[in-house]
């Protein structure tokens, strides 16, 4: 991403909290695929996925006067809205992942590309050391971030105690942390 980018998204979001409907769209043009992505990635349906994207952008429209760049830049604030209206959406269905067939397709998440165009440093530099984690850490993660389910629920998953995932959680954060330079 160049450096404009984040600068020109976070004036869009400046228009959008003054109520600007032009200022929504353009965002919506320029970050929807990227958002549906993640969404579709958490809930494999595309008409559900399709549905949180549009709450999503109502969430956005609705709360774009909370947003501050000086905490975080626009892209990284709407993939956090759009990652939690996609894991309210699987609370509210009860779609977890429980089986083990379920739990390697979510872990085969981490092996696609996380861009559109394949060219980001950082998507391959994350995608390289996700593949140096220890399966049940890529595994956590995954359930964790990419199907959202909570750590208790991801012990039960996986019918480890609880302590045990927490452990493999912090481990492959910190791993990532490291090898990514953070």
């Amino acid at each position: 991403m160049t450096k404009n980018v984040p600068h020109i998204q976070a004036e869009l979001m400046n228009q959008i909290a003054c109520g600007d409907k032009a200022a929504l769209a353009q965002l919506y043009h320029s970050l929807s695929p990227k958002l549906f992505g993640i969404i579709l990635r958490m809930v494999r349906r595309r008409d559900w996925a399709e549905e949180i994207l549009h709450d999503t952008f109502l969430q956005i429209w609705q709360s774009a006067t909370y947003y501050d760049d000086r905490r975080s830049e626009p892209q990284i604030w709407l993939c956090h809205i759009a990652r939690n209206r996609a894991i309210d959406f699987l609370r509210k269905h009860e779609n977890r992942c429980c089986s083990m067939e379920e739990i390697t397709e979510a872990e085969a998440g981490f092996h696609t590309p996380l861009s559109a165009d394949g060219g980001h440093a950082e998507a391959r530099r994350l995608q390289h050391c996700m593949a140096h984690l220890p399966s049940e850490q890529r595994q956590t993660l995954s359930l964790a971030y990419y199907r959202g389910l909570s750590q208790s629920e991801i012990a039960l998953s996986l019918s480890q105690p609880e302590g045990t995932i927490k452990s493999w959680i912090r481990r492959a954060l910190t791993h990532l942390r490291e090898c990514i330079g953070l």
